[in-house]
Order: structure tokens, then C-alpha cells, then sequence
């Protein structure tokens, strides 16, 4: 028996020691409560206020936030911010609550106000910072006005996104340092610094990220588009903020950086609807006038018959003479703009030239010298 009323003054010595007892009243209208009872009152009170705030969590998680979520807001972004602070705000009115309860009590620690208040902020800014970061798709907000083609460009999306949470992060730990107490305007300094010394040593960088974010809204050409940049010509493959690669024929992969494409010019044949064939046909200077002038009839109706001209644009007429040919202009656009089928109806064009050429009886010229030797 002795022993338990030794443990149980040990007890009461350290709740006492955690709570001020000692001067301690709780009224309540006409009722005056002190000592023990104004404890009690006070740790009544604080359950009662854990009990308010899981109340109104509940309210909100079932009907409040469900309610907000089915009318029709004027501004794109407030359903936005709704479905992101769902789930933060329900744990800002626990947080409310646990500080409230606690702060209701009668503490005999030094400071533990304080501590309560320094953490119940830094609870709610890691609340309100966790909402911004999941209100991500207020980034794309930022191209509601623009084309669907921006709208739809998932590199650029994605940077965007990137960009935004970058930012609620670095403002989360500023705030956040700023509550400890953390000297800001230093680190802010210092970081300007090193921000200025990276920014130069990678200037080249900076300005292909740029160069990239200019192509992403400006798209001069598209992801398997037939281009041409200086001497690269071929396919693109991807793009993305450094650089773009382009796939020529013989399968090399081509890396171009973004700054060289932005500085040269761009020949993007995915944006013609045609192709042109061209070239001089030559014959031999023995072929007759009449005979000429049955071939080019022969290639004129053959292109014009043909389902790969364009009708109208078909030109078969004699350009000039050369050192050891007649040169037949044949000039004709092809009604397409992807370059593998221009091969194949290229293909079959100069195969129906060769059987006309061969069934008019003319012969192809080739470069020949003649030499005359002079008898003494």
C-alpha cells in the first residue's frame, strides 16, 4: 500500500510539473471551477474541441467539398485548386483542432506555446504548399489561348508542370526556413549569386533550352517531319529542349542543338502538299526531229495519264542543246509529301520513260568525245 501511494504522488508530481496546477480557475458562467476540476474542465474542453474538428472534416469530406466540385465556376482554375486541396484542407482542420486542444491547456513548461505555435505553422505551410503541388495543371492554363497544336504538345506540358512544382517547392522551403528562422534575404542573395555564376559558365545551355521552348510554340516542323538544316537533311525523331534528332536516310541518327536550328533555315517538306520532279532527259543528236517530237508527245500523255501528277503542272519540251546531248525539260509535282513515296512514284516513272523511249526507238545520250586524226 505504501508503494502505491509513493507511485501515485510520483504521478501527481509529474502532471503537476506538466501542467500548472497551482492558481489555476475555469469558469463558466456562475460556475467557478479551481485546482483539479479547472484541469479537468480545461481537458474536457480540449476534447471537445478535437471532437468540432472532426466533425467539420467529415462535413467536408462528404458533402462540403462534393457540393464546391458540382457548381460551375467561372474561372478554369477553381476546380483546379478544389480537387488539389481536397485532402490538405480536411488535415488543416485536424491540425486546427490538435493546436486549439492544446493550446487550451494549462501548460507549466517553459516556451511549449511557442513550440505549439511554430509547429501548427509549419503544418499548414506544408499543407498549403502539398495543395499547390497538386494543382500541377494551373500550368496549362497558360496556353488556353493558344493553337491546339501548343495545347496538345506534351514536351511543353511537361516543362510547364516541371517549371510550376519547381517553384512551389523553392517557395515552400523558403517559407518554411523563414518559420524556423532562417535568415532569407542571405540565402536569397547567395543564391543570386550562384545563380549568376552557373548561368554564365553555361551560357551555350541556357540558350539551346530557349531555342527549344521557341520550336515547342513556334513549331516549324513536327516529330516525323521531312526536314532539311544546313547539310542534315532527314526525319525527326524527337525533340526536346537541348537538342533535336533527325534521322537521315541511311539510318544516322543526327543530333542537332536547338540554337543552331533556331539560327539556320529550316526546309520542312511535310508542309508542301506536292513534290517536284525535274530533271533533263537527254537523247543522242542523231535522233530526227519527227522522232522527237513523237517522244515528247509519248511523255506528255504518259504524265498526264498518270495517278501521281498533278494535272495542269506537267511540262515535255525541248530545253537546250548540250556538248553531246539533246536535252528534253520533264518537269512534273507528284501528289505527295512523304519522301519514301516520292521515291516509289519516282521509281515508276522513270521506268515508263525508258519503255516509251525504248518502243519510239530513241536512245539515250551520254557524255562522248569525238577525235579527228588529220592525214599529212
Amino acid at each position: 500500500m505504501r508503494y502505491g501511494i509513493i507511485d501515485g504522488s510520483y504521478k501527481i508530481q509529474e502532471v503537476i510539473m506538466i501542467f500548472s496546477i497551482r492558481d489555476l480557475s475555469f469558469e463558466f458562467g456562475s460556475v467557478l471551477l479551481e485546482g483539479w476540476f479547472a484541469l479537468a474542465a480545461r481537458a474536457g474542453c480540449a476534447l471537445l474541441i478535437l471532437l468540432a474538428a472532426w466533425l467539420v472534416r467529415r462535413w467536408l469530406s462528404k458533402r462540403g467539398i462534393p457540393a464546391l466540385l458540382a457548381r460551375k465556376w467561372y474561372f478554369n482554375g477553381t476546380p483546379i485548386l478544389l480537387r488539389s486541396f481536397a485532402v490538405p484542407i480536411q488535415r488543416m482542420c485536424t491540425a486546427v483542432g490538435v493546436y486549439l486542444a492544446a493550446a487550451s491547456l494549462p501548460w507549466a513548461i517553459p516556451g511549449i506555446a511557442r513550440l505549439l505555435l511554430v509547429c501548427f505553422r509549419l503544418v499548414m505551410t506544408l499543407l498549403v504548399c502539398e495543395g499547390l503541388y497538386a494543382a500541377s495543371d494551373l500550368a496549362a492554363l497558360l496556353l488556353a489561348s493558344c493553337s491546339p497544336e501548343i495545347r496538345s504538345n506534351k514536351t511543353l506540358c511537361s516543362l510547364l508542370d516541371t517549371a510550376y512544382k519547381v517553384l512551389v517547392i523553392v517557395l515552400c522551403v523558403a517559407a518554411l526556413a523563414q518559420e524556423v528562422g532562417f535568415p532569407i534575404g542571405s540565402i536569397v542573395a547567395g543564391a543570386g549569386l550562384v545563380g549568376l555564376t552557373i548561368s554564365l559558365a553555361a551560357q551555350e545551355s541556357a540558350s539551346n533550352l530557349f531555342s527549344g521552348i521557341v520550336i515547342l510554340l513556334d513549331k516549324p516542323f513536327s516529330v516525323g517531319d521531312w526536314i532539311t538544316v544546313g547539310d542534315v537533311e532527314g526525319e525527326v525523331i524527337d525533340i526536346n529542349f537541348r537538342s533535336t534528332r533527325i534521322r537521315s536516310l541511311d539510318k544516322t541518327i543526327n543530333v542537332v542543338t536547338n540554337s543552331k536550328i533556331c539560327s539556320s533555315t529550316v526546309q520542312n517538306a511535310a508542309l508542301r502538299t506536292m513534290r517536284p520532279y525535274k530533271f533533263n532527259l537527254g537523247v543522242t543528236y542523231g535522233t530526227t526531229r519527227p522522232k522527237l517530237e513523237q517522244l515528247m508527245k509519248d511523255l506528255q500523255t504518259m504524265l498526264d495519264a498518270s495517278p501521281y501528277t498533278n494535272k495542269g503542272t506537267n511540262i515535255v519540251q525541248l530545253a537546250n542543246f548540250g556538248d553531246s546531248s539533246i536535252n528534253i525539260l520533264v518537269s512534273a509535282y507528284l501528289l505527295t509529301n512523304a519522301y519514301a513515296e516520292f521515291l516509289q512514284m519516282q521509281n515508276d516513272l522513270n521506268l515508263n520513260i525508258m519503255d516509251i523511249m525504248q518502243a519510239d526507238g530513241v536512245d539515250f545520250a551520254f557524255p562522248s568525245t569525238s577525235v579527228y586524226i588529220e592525214k599529212n
